[in-house]
């Protein structure tokens, strides 16, 4: 056979072992590329997983604020609802005691007049007590005199009794008797 005889530059066959070549190049490089980026892969992977699972707590931590922030929320409208109750209750309070002050308002001057009576009773009691005291005294003084003037009465009944009793007393009657005719 006869040796190949060196074809044109320019010839088909040329062009594709030339761009075969380029093409080896490139897988070469390719190769070199991926080589290099595998152990990028392999970390991007391992980040994209610890993103994926950083995102799931998170998603679970938002599900949990929200569940919390709603709690709250709840709380926060119960809270409202009782300061609202407290405050009409307050509300009515202060009313009631407005009112009851304005009752008491009226009721000083009664109780001022009342405790100038409770004065002038209390004045007059003691007044009444001292007149007790010395009619008390005069009433004892009068049951002494009663019981001396009772006492000399007895006695003197009794002398007259006695007197009445004696010989004298009744041989003297028929002059008693003729005295009581000349009167």
């Amino acid at each position: 056979m006869k040796p190949a005889s060196p074809e044109p530059p320019g010839a088909p066959l040329n062009l594709l072992r030339q761009q075969l070549i380029l093409a080896q190049v490139r897988i070469m490089e390719l190769e070199d590329v991926r080589d290099e980026l595998t152990p990028r892969l392999t970390e991007t992977d391992k980040l994209l997983a610890a993103a994926q699972t950083l995102a799931e707590q998170k998603i679970e931590e938002a599900d949990h604020l929200e569940k919390v922030r709603a709690e709250l929320q709840a709380q926060c409208d119960h809270l409202r609802h009782m300061q609202h109750v407290t405050n009409e209750a307050l509300n009515a309070a202060r009313t009631e005691s407005a009112s009851h002050l304005a009752r008491i308002g009226t009721l000083l001057p009664e109780i001022e007049n009342l405790h100038t009576l409770i004065r002038q009773l209390a004045e007059a009691d003691r007044q009444n007590l001292a007149r007790i005291s010395h009619l008390d005294v005069e009433l004892q003084q009068a049951r002494q005199e009663s019981a001396a003037r009772l006492e000399r009465i007895t006695q003197l009944d009794l002398e007259q009794r006695n007197l009445k009793a004696s010989r004298s007393w009744r041989w003297t009657a028929w002059l008693r008797a003729i005295e009581r005719i000349l009167k």
